[in-house]
């Protein structure tokens, strides 16, 4: 063995042995990122042409989410529900969704995201929120009875 690659081998074997040490801590742990909690903030009952705000809270363990990737509102009347997306659609983007009427809420601080929507016509809407944060996308809806 060379001069050189005397000198060079102990290096080598250090990398290897911290490189394997890190990852073998990771695994370990095996933790996972805490789900994102989404608190919709949404009246049961509303008045035909009057301001709704339409707000959710996002949370992570204790902690406000400020920095969702992409929060939307989708609103229907229950007796119009949307074609759902094909298995090989798969989810849709945030653009898919704005084309089929969902609108983007806007950060209100402390995880709090809103949007400022008006019922035109009377009946019972379903409104779902579209949350997508990192990698976790949840999809929570509730009703709403218009007069």
């Amino acid at each position: 063995m060379s001069g050189q690659a005397r000198w060079f081998m102990p290096f080598i074997v250090l990398i290897f042995l911290t490189v394997g040490c890190s990852y073998e801590e990771q695994s370990q742990s095996g933790e996972m990122p805490e789900m994102i909690k989404v608190q919709l903030m949404i009246p049961d009952k509303a008045s035909i042409k009057e301001n709704v705000s339409l707000r959710i809270k996002l949370t992570q363990g204790d902690q406000p989410v400020n920095d969702a990737d992409d929060v939307q509102f989708q609103v229907w009347n229950e007796q119009d529900e949307p074609e759902a997306p094909s298995l090989e659609q798969g989810m849709m983007s945030a653009e898919e969704l704005e084309a089929r009427g969902a609108t983007t809420a806007k950060s209100v601080g402390d995880g709090m995201y809103e949007v400022v929507y008006t019922f035109q016509k009377p009946g019972v809407y379903v409104i779902q929120a579209h949350v997508t944060s990192g990698a976790m996308h949840t999809m929570p809806r509730t009703k709403v009875t218009v007069e």
